[in-house]
C-alpha cells in the first residue's frame, strides 16, 4: 500500500484527489522468480574454480570513453569547490546541454529550465517517472520484448506490466496498441526505441500514429531512448518527443552510458512535459543531491562536444554485431540484423534447447549450456517476457575477433553433439 506521503505527492502531481489506495500485491508475485540464479550461481562457481567465463549477458561497455570527457573529468576532480553537494535535478550546464542534444541531434526544442531534470541513470529516471504517475495496482502498457529493468520498475511501484508487441507498421501498431489501453485501462505506456533486445528502429509516421492514439486517451509515453543516436548508418532515431505536437503526453528518457561508454558515471536524463519533469524533480530533491558534480560537468563536455565523441562507438558495434549475426545465421540461428545498439536477439534452433536438457525454461536451459560448456554468458529471452522464451540475447562487448571465436565455440559444439 502506497504511504501518505506518495498518496499526497502523487494527488499533488495530478492536480486532485488521489485515487484510493489499492493493496498492492507482494514483491514475490510482482518480480517472480528469479530467472537467473541459476546463472548467476554458476558463473561464480566457474569463476572460483579458476575456469574462463565471456560474460556477453550485459551490454557493459568494453570500449573507451572518449578522452576529451576524461580529461574534463579529472579537471573538474581537482577542485575543491567540485566535491560539495550538488543540485538534485542536474545542475544548469548539464541540463543545457542536454537541451543542446536534443536540439542538435533530434530535432527537438526543450526549456532546460523546465523540461529536463537530470537522473541517476536511465533506471532512476524511469523508476521516478512511474512513481509519479501510477498508483499501486495500476497497469502499465509495456513494449514487448520488454528491457527486464522495465518489468522491475514497473514491479517496483506496485503497478502491473502488460506487454504489447511493437508492430513496425505504423497502422497495425496503432490498431493494436488502442486494443492493448483500452482493455488493461493504462495510462502509461513505457516504450524502449531504439530496442534493446532487438535493436528495431521506428520512423517518425510510426511515432505519429502511437502519439495519436496516446492523445486520444490521455495516455502518457515514457520512451527510454538511450540507443538514440547508436543508430547504424549514420542518422539518429527519431524522438519520441515528436508526439507533443499532437497532444500526448511524453518524456523520453536519456543516458550517456553506451554512447559515451560511461555505465559507471550513472549520468542520465529525463526530458519533455514540463509538469511530470517537475514533480520528478520535487520527488528526487526528497531522495537524492544529486550527481557528482565533475561527473556533470564531464558529461555536459560530452554531449555539446563540436566532435562527433559518438560515431567511433556506433561504428564498431556495427561491425561486432553484423559479424555475429552473420555467424549465428550460419549456423542455423534465426537472427534479425540490429539497426541500432550493441546487441544481437535471436532464437536458438530447436536443437539448441535439447542439448540443455532438463525441463522448464528453454532460453535458461540454452543459457546454461552455453555457460556450463563453453563458459559463454548470454541473456535468456525468459527474462525479457513470458513470449520470448525461444531467444536469447547477446551483448557485443567483445572484440570481432573474439565474438568469430563465440561462433566457432558454438558451432563445434553443436556438431560435436551430433556424431
Amino acid at each position: 500500500m502506497k504511504s501518505p506521503f506518495n498518496l499526497a505527492f502523487t494527488a499533488s502531481f495530478f492536480g486532485g484527489a488521489a485515487a484510493a489506495p489499492v493493496e498492492a500485491p507482494s514483491f514475490d508475485q510482482l518480480l517472480g522468480q528469479d530467472f537467473l540464479r541459476p546463472l548467476k550461481e554458476l558463473q561464480h562457481q566457474r569463476l572460483m574454480e579458476g575456469l574462463p567465463v565471456l560474460d556477453l549477458s550485459m551490454v557493459n561497455p568494453d570500449l573507451p570513453p572518449p578522452r576529451p570527457i576524461i580529461d574534463r573529468l579529472l579537471e573538474s576532480v581537482t577542485k575543491m569547490s567540485t566535491h560539495r553537494y550538488a543540485v538534485s535535478r542536474g545542475v544548469r550546464r548539464l541540463r543545457e546541454a542536454f537541451a543542446e542534444k536534443y536540439d542538435t541531434s533530434f530535432g527537438q526544442k526543450l526549456d532546460p529550465e523546465s523540461e529536463v531534470c537530470v537522473c541517476l541513470g536511465s533506471k532512476d529516471a524511469t523508476f521516478h517517472a512511474l512513481r509519479v504517475l501510477i498508483h499501486a495496482g495500476d497497469s502499465v502498457v509495456v513494449a514487448a520484448p520488454a528491457y527486464p529493468a522495465h518489468l522491475s520498475a514497473v514491479a517496483l511501484v506496485g503497478g502491473w506490466a502488460v506487454q504489447w508487441r511493437c508492430l513496425p507498421d505504423p497502422g497495425q501498431a496503432a490498431d493494436s496498441l488502442a486494443k492493448a489501453l483500452d482493455t488493461s485501462r493504462a495510462k502509461v505506456l513505457l516504450l524502449n526505441l531504439p530496442s534493446n533486445p532487438t535493436g528495431a528502429v521506428v520512423a517518425p509516421e510510426w511515432w505519429s500514429a502511437v502519439g495519436r492514439v496516446c492523445a486520444e486517451r490521455g495516455v502518457t509515453i515514457i520512451n527510454d531512448f538511450v540507443y538514440g543516436e547508436m543508430c547504424f548508418g549514420g542518422a539518429a532515431a527519431a524522438s519520441a518527443l515528436a508526439v507533443r505536437a499532437q497532444g500526448a503526453t511524453c518524456v523520453e528518457v536519456y543516458s550517456l552510458s553506451k554512447a559515451y561508454n560511461v555505465p559507471g558515471w550513472r549520468v542520465g536524463a529525463l526530458a519533455g512535459d514540463a509538469k511530470l519533469i517537475r514533480a520528478v524533480a520535487r520527488l528526487k530533491a526528497h531522495a537524492d543531491y544529486g550527481l557528482f558534480l565533475p561527473l556533470q560537468y564531464a558529461a555536459a563536455l560530452a554531449l555539446t562536444s563540436k566532435e562527433d565523441l559518438v560515431r567511433p562507438t556506433v561504428t564498431a558495434y556495427e561491425r561486432r554485431v553484423r559479424v555475429l549475426t552473420a555467424g549465428l545465421s550460419r549456423i542455423g540461428w534465426e537472427v534479425v540484423e540490429p539497426r541500432a545498439g550493441c546487441c544481437v536477439w535471436a532464437r536458438f534452433p530447436i536443437a539448441a534447447a535439447a542439448e540443455g536438457g532438463g525441463e522448464g525454461s528453454a532460453s535458461i536451459r540454452v543459457a546454461e549450456s552455453l555457460l556450463a560448456r563453453l563458459g559463454i554468458l548470454v541473456a535468456p529471452g525468459k527474462v525479457f517476457g513470458d513470449g520470448f522464451d525461444e531467444y536469447v540475447r547477446f551483448a557485443a562487448v567483445v572484440s570481432e575477433e573474439r565474438i568469430r571465436d563465440v561462433v566457432a565455440a558454438i558451432s563445434s559444439a553443436s556438431h560435436a553433439n551430433t556424431r
